[in-house]
């Protein structure tokens, strides 16, 4: 009989006849706290599962359907989460050091405060992910594809000016930006935005870009206190 117990408290949450796997995804609607140490829930289905601080060190994740998932506050280190959908996932305060998100999908999910140290996120979707606050290193140079799909939120004067004047560069109707500005609706009704951050109406100043991607992606890292292996430690 497998059976997985509350790492606090030892008390049995869920039991049953089959793999770890298989009584895992029954019963993840109430898992939290639950003692998962190492294991095997590779291509689990376990979205919308309720993970909050459970301790899942080492799992296996490769693969796992973890959309909208609740793993707040949980112990993913050393966790393989190659190409895992996190999608909407709350990770908030969660411990990812060492896991691998190389070719996750952490698109809107919730990182707030999250630990990644030393965690591989080449090839990671991380469109409008937030990021406040979490420990973040990345173990490559990050294109400007990837930074600027996060949802980076307030920015100091300097580069949200920046920011908001590549939006107007890249927007096929820039002209709508005079009106904006002036209190009146978003340009970007049917138009994909190039970055995600807090725009402020009472800096813009008519220019082109000025600060080379390069230079842009160091910035905004030392801002979000975000490293930069062999760049920005």
């Amino acid at each position: 009989m497998t059976e997985i117990r509350n790492r606090f408290t030892d008390k049995k949450i869920a039991e049953g006849k089959g793999s770890l796997k298989t009584i895992t995804e029954k019963a993840k609607a109430d898992l939290a706290g639950a003692d998962l140490y190492r294991a095997d829930l590779y291509r689990a289905d376990l979205s919308g599962a309720s993970l909050y601080r459970a301790d899942l060190y080492r799992a296996d994740l490769a693969g796992a359907n973890l959309s909208g998932a609740s793993l707040s506050g949980a112990n993913l280190s050393g966790a393989s989460l190659y190409r895992a959908d996190l999608s909407g996932a709350d990770l908030t305060r969660a411990d990812l050091t060492g896991a691998d998100l190389s070719g996750a999908d952490l698109s809107g999910a919730d990182l707030t405060r999250a630990d990644l140290t030393g965690a591989d996120l080449s090839g990671a979707d991380l469109t409008r992910a937030d990021l406040t606050g979490a420990d973040l290193e990345f173990h490559q140079f990050p294109s400007i594809r990837l930074v600027s799909s996060i949802q980076l939120g307030e920015l100091s004067d300097e580069i949200t000016l920046e920011l908001m004047r590549r939006d107007v560069y890249a927007h096929p109707k820039p002209e709508l930006f005079n009106e904006w500005v002036k209190g009146g609706n978003c340009p970007y009704q049917n138009e994909e935005r190039c970055w995600f951050f807090s725009e402020k109406r009472a800096l813009w100043k008519t220019g082109d870009p000025t600060i080379r991607d390069s230079d842009l992606i160091i910035a905004i890292c030392k801002e979000k206190g975000w490293k930069i292996k062999g760049y920005l430690q």
